[in-house]
């Protein structure tokens, strides 16, 4: 009955799941355009604001898995349901300026919120749609949460234009409000869930683990890699790691069941997710330095360029989704897979002179791939796991997914810079203008390495599916 019923209510438990992970999404990088404003209207210093956007992510991180298993033991959609009330009413206080330390408490809530919600929505959506017809509904929820992450910034400029900044935040309450209330219509009242006894230590690791690890490596992009704060929460995270480990394998039931891993498609869909999440951040970052500073293209001309690739993501991305139903997730998965490679190899090749026409024809394979990559990799994580695992899997994947996006920001820097200085013969962290060529070498050397990451996961992806199919 409970399957008859989710599947007449299918769509509107589709659309109550979606929209507040597209606002959880949204929030995250509308913020970051406000930031100069805040920063002026609260008297603090630019750098002291910007935490304003990196607590959300922390503090999201830190919640995603133990929500993931809480929503196991305890109903998805009941721990779904909380998280919207949570993140709603965090949104609405998050406008209210009662100074700095106010906004940075609100803030954490409100990113509490958005980890219930996030670490849940794969979940109830795998539960809610049949296998037939599961790859359109993860495809088409990678496409509205894609749209949240790059819809931020221009929808952020948009409200800045005629509305305080209060607004950045309040934009969440009339859909958080809607979500509520159709959650409370639509989604199940009462839920199959799993026996056991919360592993409140296990939790409580994982928790200081996941802060330790992001909160390094955001300080290390701000003070320096080899700082003493860097190195000393790099070791902390190690140290939690290993305490996790001890304590996961005497539990009755761990917070996370490392048989998982065991699985070839849970644990190389992991890692692909944050392989290309990381890559997008890498185009994301590079690309404007090249368009503004290199090719001295105007600012509104080069969004257009840029946010051409996230819109054929976001139309591509349902179409995946119903390929993999028809014609299997690992398929398409490995075409995905070449089409990245496709547009890193591209993107290699682009120097002064490149016509911008070609360069959009790259960012189309970006684009593409992205679109294809999405639906096939979050079935086969979410096929991969029995329903008493749903909820730690889909926190996985967000896990994953913020893993890549930081990653991706250091490395492209790094990188970047890396090859900057070859060819300048000196080290130097800064854009080279008396050289520009230097910098078309250090973007050439990055996207080559880029290339051969998705070059080495494009073998291993073949090989599994070989090795698959001669079983």
């Amino acid at each position: 009955m409970a399957r008859q019923v989710n599947q007449q209510n299918q769509w509107w438990i589709f659309t109550a799941v979606v929209l507040l992970s597209f606002m959880s999404t949204l929030t995250s990088s509308i913020v970051n355009i406000a930031l100069p404003v805040m920063s002026r209207a609260m008297a603090v210093p630019t750098a002291q604001v910007t935490w304003v956007a990196s607590s959300y992510l922390i503090v999201t991180c830190m919640f995603l898995l133990p929500f993931g298993k809480l929503g196991d033991m305890l109903g998805k959609a009941r721990v779904f349901k909380i998280g919207t009330v949570i993140f709603t009413i965090a949104s609405l206080f998050c406008g209210i300026n009662l100074g700095f330390v106010w906004i940075l408490i609100m803030r954490g809530i409100q990113a509490l919120g958005a980890s219930m919600t996030l670490s849940t929505n794969a979940g109830i959506i795998t539960e809610t749609f049949s296998k037939e017809q599961r790859g359109l509904a993860l495809g088409s929820f990678g496409s509205v949460v894609a749209l949240g992450s790059i819809a931020g910034p221009g929808l952020g400029g948009l409200i800045l234009t005629y509305l305080p900044w209060n607004y950045i935040f309040w934009v969440n309450v009339p859909v958080g409000i809607a979500a509520i209330i159709l959650g409370q219509i639509v989604l199940p009242k009462a839920e199959a869930t799993t026996a056991g006894k919360i592993d409140a230590w296990g939790m409580l690791v994982l928790i200081f683990m996941a802060g330790s690890l992001f909160m390094g490596l955001i300080l290390g992009q701000q003070v320096g890699f080899m700082s003493l704060i860097f190195l000393s929460l790099m070791i902390a995270t190690i140290i939690l790691l290993i305490i996790f480990i001890y304590l996961e394998k005497r539990a009755a039931d761990p917070v996370m069941n490392f048989h998982l891993f065991s699985n070839i498609d849970f644990s190389l869909s992991l890692l692909a997710t944050i392989l290309v999440y990381g890559i997008n951040f890498v185009v994301n970052i590079i690309e404007p330095i090249y368009l503004e500073q290199n090719r001295f293209i105007t600012t509104d001309l080069a969004g257009l360029i840029l946010i051409s690739f996230p819109i054929i993501q976001i139309i591509v991305s349902p179409f995946a989704g119903w390929l993999s139903d028809r014609f299997g997730s690992h398929r398409i998965a490995a075409i995905s897979l070449a089409m990245l490679i496709i547009s890193q190899a591209g993107l290699a090749s682009v120097n002064h002179t490149t016509p911008l026409l070609i360069l959009c024809l790259w960012l189309g394979f970006v684009g593409l791939g992205n679109g294809l990559f999405q639906a096939p990799t979050n079935v086969l994580v979410m096929n991969s796991v029995s329903k008493d695992q749903l909820g730690v899997a889909s926190g996985l994947l967000g896990f994953s997914r913020n893993t890549g996006m930081t990653v991706g920001e250091i490395f492209a820097n790094i990188l970047l810079f890396t090859g900057i200085s070859m060819n300048l013969g000196h080290s130097t962290i800064d854009y080279p203008v008396a050289q520009p060529e230097a910098f078309i070498f250090g973007m050439r050397f990055t996207f080559w390495i880029t290339t051969a990451i998705f070059v080495l996961l494009f073998i291993v992806q073949v090989a599994v599916n070989f090795k698959r199919k001669n079983t």
